[in-house]
């Protein structure tokens, strides 16, 4: 048996951001558990997207945050977040009115959106096809970053440092002894006693929950994307959105493939089944091609699925949860990738005993048996 200070469970960006924030704040023995390797659950299956453009306070903060965070850890780490900036295309006067009124609030916390002109958005890619387009939402300090080369940077920061990263260690059980001011936590290799437990296991956090005895409610949902062969690169810059087109995503990545993603259908049930379908890539094209007419007739290289972790007001749940020291760290709804620096920072100082500026407070995760749900924040795909 192994002690340890703290023990998370799951290796994506939220855990790994944790584990950071934990090891800057003097937590040295931590330990990261990984049924699989780093990034190998939502996280390296992600859009690349972060973005600040959210329509409630507390995650227009968190993610503003998360942003000043991302260019600090991108140069410390060693990987390149990317502002190239997100712009949602407006077809309707209502459309525009709900993102005036979003760009107002953003701007009131330090967020730069603008609203632009058809032409203007022309200006940042000439290849959106504008002709029923009257407005766009632009911040230029949203961004990309590539998933691999983050989960990469913090492998190697942990190598160097004393954070304990174990991958291929599932969890096979936890038992509770003190009334659970202890865990044990079982796996396919050690087994570890502590009094803090991180719950960040995406899509499976319900399912490390009953190993507690807990009922978390996070459902996986099947969300699926392609990448296109290269286009000569800079041809799209920032991450373009139409909610009108299927809630569609896409931009270019750095070697110049399109990558994106579209809404999963509502009457696609929860699964945890990562098959790719061909509807999707129908649809997909569809909404592309009309996006961006010029993508008519690129190749698709590369299709795969993912999941978004939803909970039930689609705002991720953070905090101490049920029984002491067991903290929970998921329900992100497809934002937990972009969200994670932010999470890191706030959840590592709330573990260590402090206080955080952070509204993690809103997050509280007992809020959903209390029945105080959160407005839904603004989703695409």
């Amino acid at each position: 048996m192994i002690e340890k200070d703290v023990v998370i469970i799951g290796a994506g960006s939220t855990g790994l951001a944790i584990a950071y924030y934990l090891s800057k704040h003097g937590v040295r023995d931590v330990t990261v558990l990984e049924k699989g390797y780093v990034g190998s659950g939502s996280t390296g299956r992600c859009g690349t997207g972060i973005r600040a453009q959210f329509a409630d306070e507390p995650t227009i903060r968190m993610m503003k945050r998360s942003e000043e965070n991302w260019k600090k850890l991108g140069e410390e780490i060693g990987f390149d977040f990317r502002q190239t900036g997100y712009l949602y295309l407006l077809y309707t006067e209502e459309e525009i009115e709900q993102y005036r009124k979003m760009k107002e609030l953003q701007n009131s916390l330090g967020v730069p959106t603008e609203i632009l002109s058809p032409a203007e958005a022309e200006e940042l890619c000439n290849l959106i096809d504008t002709s029923e387009v009257k407005a766009a939402s632009y911040n230029p300090e949203d961004g990309k970053a590539h998933p691999f080369e983050v989960t990469t940077g913090f492998k190697k920061y942990f190598q160097e440092g004393e954070v304990e990263l174990k991958e291929q260690r599932e969890v096979t059980g936890i038992e509770l002894e003190n009334g659970g001011k202890c865990k044990i936590v079982k796996t396919t290799g050690e087994n570890y006693r502590t009094e803090v437990l991180v719950n960040a296991a995406g899509g499976w956090a319900r399912n490390v929950g009953e190993m507690m005895g807990l009922e978390i409610p996070v459902t996986p949902y099947r969300h699926q994307a392609i990448i296109t062969e290269p286009f000569k690169p800079g041809s799209i810059e920032p991450m373009i959105i139409s909610m009108k087109h299927e809630d569609a995503y896409l931009t270019q990545t750095e070697r110049g493939g399109i990558i994106g993603g579209a809404g999963t259908p509502e009457d696609e049930p929860p699964t945890y089944e990562m098959r790719e379908t061909l509807s999707f890539e129908e649809r997909a094209s569809k909404v592309f091609s009309t996006i961006i007419p010029g993508l008519r007739h690129a190749r698709i290289l590369r299709h795969w699925a993912g999941y978004y972790a939803m909970s039930p007001d689609g705002n991720p749940m953070l905090g101490e949860y049920k029984i002491p020291g067991h903290y929970l760290a998921a329900g992100f709804s497809g934002h937990g990738y972009m969200m994670a620096p932010s999470v890191g920072e706030g959840l590592a100082k709330v573990i260590k005993g402090g206080r955080t500026d952070l509204p993690i407070d809103y997050y509280d995760p007992d809020r959903i048996d209390r029945g105080e749900l959160r407005e839904e924040a603004v989703q695409m795909g």
